[in-house]
């Protein structure tokens, strides 16, 4: 689909060239006028922009250019629900089929795997027979051994060793549990002798620490009483210090405010009669170059400016379904006087 504005590749969206051209058809109309209000946007963007006129006409072409998007909306909507229905219509399709064949497949599939089934049977009953046995001996990850796929032979080797390797470990553990009582025997006498010890320390410690904060209290007595005295006499110098700096500082600032205001004073008088001026001067230069505009325009153009002059308003928001339906209807009533007095005026 191609115009002006607008380019799709239908190869994009994996679609074949016909049935892209029917889902082209439908926003066809809407694309030609995005065309038809591109001229008139290109001369709205020309006009200048202070002129109280140029914002009328720029708000009636952006009205018109809702009513188009707004339509291209509503075809989106009707063209998404045609072809999202069509998808569903095709599973109904699958669906029919699946429901139809399920059934069959599965019967079939059974006669198919009966005398694998009975194998794996046999051989999971066999599994859990075995895993019972082995259960006594505590081996690990039991269910991970295929079991049920060893021969007797094998089975009966595998079963002795593991009965063995389990004895085996029982008496290891054994040995190892009275090895760590005779260790723990050990290391108890070890650690009272060490608590006694350590106890003997920390009474001697106690001895000295308090020999140390005795003097050390004395002199920190001495040293607060210094630095006491030392605090009032640099307060003292300070305060006299900061009176005479916010005396300065006062008089400095009362100066600058005297000094700022009367030179705010004159900019401000200044500045407002130089923009009282300025306002002036452009407001009769404009109204001379809009008599002189005016007394040259033919009747067409007079009669173009005079309807431009009539806006509608926007529709209020907040309205009901039926006040919202007829304050649309009205607007495109409005929209539909204004089409008919332009092509009068263009009669001219």
């Amino acid at each position: 689909m191609e115009n002006q504005l607008v380019k799709i590749d239908p190869k994009e969206y994996g679609l074949e060239e016909n049935k892209a051209a029917d889902i082209s058809a439908q926003f066809k109309p809407m694309l030609d006028k995005m065309v038809e209000l591109e001229k008139e946007y290109n001369e709205v963007i020309k006009l200048p922009i202070e002129d109280p006129k140029t914002a009328t006409t720029a708000k009636s072409l952006r009205l018109k250019y809702v009513k188009v998007r707004t339509g291209t909306a509503e075809i989106h909507k009707a063209q998404k629900a045609f072809y999202l229905a069509g998808g569903r219509f095709v599973d109904g399709w699958k669906n029919a089929q699946l429901f139809a064949s399920e059934g069959i497949e599965k019967k079939l599939e059974e006669i198919e795997n009966y005398a694998a089934n009975l194998e794996k049977e046999r051989i999971a009953k066999l599994q859990a027979e075995r895993e019972n046995e082995l259960a006594v001996y505590e081996v690990e990850n039991i269910g991970m051994l295929q079991l049920g796929l060893m021969t007797d032979a094998v089975w009966s080797n595998f079963l002795a060793g593991t009965k063995a390797n389990h004895e085996a470990k029982l008496k290891a553990e054994a040995d190892r549990l009275e090895a760590e009582r005779l260790l723990a025997e050990q290391k108890e006498k070890e650690r009272i002798a060490y608590e006694a010890e350590q106890e003997r320390i920390r009474k001697e410690n106690e001895a000295l620490k308090a020999e140390a904060d005795r003097k050390e209290k004395e002199l920190q007595i001495e040293r607060e009483a210094a630095a006491k005295k030392l605090a009032e006499e640099q307060a003292k110098a300070k305060a006299e210090a900061d009176k005479i700096r916010a005396e300065n500082e006062a008089k400095l600032l009362e100066e600058k405010r005297r000094a700022d205001k009367i030179a705010a004073e004159l900019k401000a008088k200044q500045d407002s009669e130089n923009e009282a001026k300025r306002l002036a001067e452009e407001a009769e230069k404009k109204r001379i170059a809009d008599e002189k505009k005016l007394a040259k325009a033919p009747d067409k153009e007079k009669l173009k400016a005079w309807l431009n002059t009539v806006v509608m308003p926007d529709i209020p928001t907040g309205l009901s379904n039926e006040s919202g339906t007829t304050g649309l209807e009205i607007s495109n009533k409005f929209d539909a006087f204004k089409n008919w007095a332009e092509k009068q005026i263009e009669a001219l």
